[in-house]
């Protein structure tokens, strides 16, 4: 069996406490999975009595494999170790630390990795100061006070600073107008001056004073305001009759159409009038030929076959005789005669029928 150097097994039993397996031992180093079981046994017994691992092989393994699980390092681990030894020497208990660390978080006035530095710089002024938290707290926040109130004051400066800025131009604005209404007022004030003197003179001309100049114009402004509604109301009539014209004009025309579809709807009535009277004449035709086919087709069977058709109420017998009546009474042999016999009917009935 070939002899495993005192270096493979350093380096076997290192793997292991860095938290690879067994398997992965082998594929690492090369020393089949029976020596690197017996490696390992040879460690958990103390047989290697230098590095003091007995009883504790498993532990450091199972540590590694968890520091391998949460991607930390050693120096991590030694970090955390120191850490966890300064919050049990502040009494605090290792199921509490999940706890104090969120109040440690909610208490920081910045992320809770600024905690520390600001704990150091509150020390700090605490010992040059020589005043407690309470009062460099109360300072803080008197301090604060101050602070928002002179930020409020310097928004409040900004909005009156936005609004001067604004009446400035505002006031630009208003004097450049004023200015303008100045030189419209002096434009005016010359035209003026040149028309008092025009009506002067015309005034001198006429005769008149300027007074009665004055109220001439008033009421030849006024006859020309007149003439002007006047005008204008002319102008509207003129509307008036125009738009009256064309309706008048658009009514005509709808009369004469009408007065056309008159005259059409009239020549179709007589039409129609003129057809229900042929079709009522029409109408009275058939009736008559259907009456007469009715009464055909009752009578003809009991005149063909008297003995084979009932008649209990002698409606159809009468009928007959009714018929002959009418017959006998266009014969001129029996026209006069008073005292008619039957055989005498039947008798020049069967002489004047023809042979079949």
């Amino acid at each position: 069996m070939k002899q495993i150097s005192f270096q493979a097994k350093m380096e076997a039993l290192e793997l292991y406490l860095k938290g690879l397996s067994a398997n992965d031992i082998v594929a690492e180093t090369g020393i089949s999975k029976g020596a690197v079981v017996s490696i390992l046994k040879d460690g958990r017994e103390g047989k290697f009595p230098d590095l003091e691992l007995k009883d504790r092989i498993d532990q450091l393994h199972r540590l590694s494999m968890r520091l391998k699980k949460e991607e930390l390092d050693v120096p991590q681990a030694k970090l955390g170790f120191t850490f966890f030894e300064r919050v049990q020497g502040l009494g605090i208990e290792p199921e509490k630390v999940e706890e104090w660390i969120e109040f440690c978080s909610e208490v920081s006035p910045s992320p809770p990795e600024g905690l520390i530095p600001a704990a150091m710089e509150v020390v700090r002024i605490q010992k040059e100061t020589g005043k407690s938290c309470t009062e460099i707290a109360s300072e803080v926040r008197e301090l604060s006070s101050q602070r928002e109130k002179l930020l409020a004051g310097v928004a409040d400066l900004r909005v009156q600073e936005a609004r001067v800025k604004e009446l400035k131009s505002e006031l630009g604005t208003s004097q450049e107008k004023v200015q303008r209404l100045r030189i419209e007022e002096s434009d005016l004030q010359r035209k003026v001056d040149s028309l008092s003197g025009v009506l002067q003179r015309r005034a001198g001309e006429l005769g008149i004073s300027l007074d009665e100049l004055e109220t001439r114009l008033r009421e030849l402004v006024s006859l020309e305001n007149e003439v002007a509604a006047r005008s204008k109301e002319k102008s509207k009539l003129e509307g008036e009759v125009e738009a009256l014209t064309a309706r008048q004009q658009k009514l005509a025309s709808q009369m004469e159409k009408a007065a056309s579809d008159f005259q059409r709807d009239i020549k179709l009535i007589r039409q129609a009038n003129e057809e229900v009277t042929r079709i009522a004449e029409t109408k009275g035709r058939y009736e008559e030929e259907i009456r007469q086919m009715e009464w055909a087709q009752t009578v003809l069977p009991f005149l063909s076959d008297p003995d084979k058709v009932r008649d209990t109420d002698f409606s159809l017998i009468s009928i007959v005789v009714n018929c002959l009546d009418k017959w006998i009474a266009t014969q001129p042999k029996f026209a006069r005669s008073w005292d008619l016999r039957w055989y005498e009917v039947k008798t020049y009935v069967r002489s004047n029928k023809p042979e079949p």
